[in-house]
C-alpha cells in the first residue's frame, strides 16, 4: 500500500509517460497546488524529461561492428587455452593422488607395523613435551619482565630513552656519512 507521497510520485511518472487518466490529472494538479515542494519537483522532472526527449540519440560509427569483431580474441585459441588450463588443473590434481597411491603401495607393509606407530607417537609426545617446556620458560621470562617493569618503571624509562638516543644518533651518522654527490644534487 502506498503512502501519499509515493502515490503522487507514481502519478507524476504516469503523467510523464502519457499514461495518466483525466481524473488522475485533476488529482495530481490538486496535490501539486497543495504542496509547493512537490510542484517544484514536478517542474524539475518535466524539464529533465524534455531535455532527454530533445537530445538526439547517438548512433555508433558505421564500421563499429567490424572494428569490434576484429579486436575480439579468436574463439578457437580461447578454447585451446581453456582446454590446456583444464588439463593442467586435472593433472595437477591427479599427481598428488597418484603419489599417495604409489606411496601406499610401495610402503604399505611398513605402514601397518605397530612399532612404526608407537615410534611416531613417542616422537610426537617428545616434541609436545619440548614445546611445552619452551613455552613455559618463555612465559616465566615474560612474567619476570612484567614484574620488573611494574616494580622499577624508571629503569625501563631510561632504557627507552637510551634506545631513542642511539636511534637518533644513528640517523645523524647516516646523514653525515652519505656521499657528497647526494648533497649537491639536493641543493641543485
Amino acid at each position: 500500500m502506498m503512502n501519499g507521497d509515493e502515490r503522487i510520485y507514481a502519478m507524476m511518472m504516469e503523467a510523464l509517460d502519457g499514461e495518466l487518466t483525466a481524473a488522475g490529472w485533476l488529482e495530481l494538479e490538486a496535490d501539486l497546488r497543495a504542496r509547493p515542494d512537490l510542484a517544484r519537483e514536478w517542474r524539475l522532472l518535466q524539464s529533465i524529461d524534455a531535455l532527454l526527449r530533445e537530445t538526439p540519440a547517438l548512433a555508433p560509427a558505421a564500421d563499429f561492428v567490424q572494428r569490434t569483431l576484429v579486436r575480439l580474441p579468436d574463439s578457437r585459441q580461447r578454447v585451446w587455452a581453456l582446454a590446456v588450463a583444464y588439463l593442467l588443473l586435472l593433472v595437477g590434481g591427479l599427481l598428488p593422488l597418484g603419489a599417495i597411491i604409489w606411496f601406499v603401495t610401495a610402503f604399505g607393509d611398513a605402514l601397518v607395523q605397530p612399532g612404526l606407530w608407537r615410534g611416531l607417537a613417542h616422537t610426537l609426545s617428545a616434541i609436545v613435551n619440548v614445546a611445552q617446556t619452551v613455552l613455559s620458560g618463555l612465559w616465566q621470562v615474560l612474567a619476570a619482565l612484567g614484574r620488573q617493569a611494574s616494580e622499577q618503571p624508571g629503569v625501563w624509562g631510561w632504557l627507552f630513552v637510551m634506545l631513542g638516543l642511539v636511534m637518533l644518533w644513528r640517523g645523524v651518522y647516516q646523514q653525515l656519512m652519505r656521499p657528497s654527490s647526494d648533497w649537491t644534487s639536493e641543493r641543485a
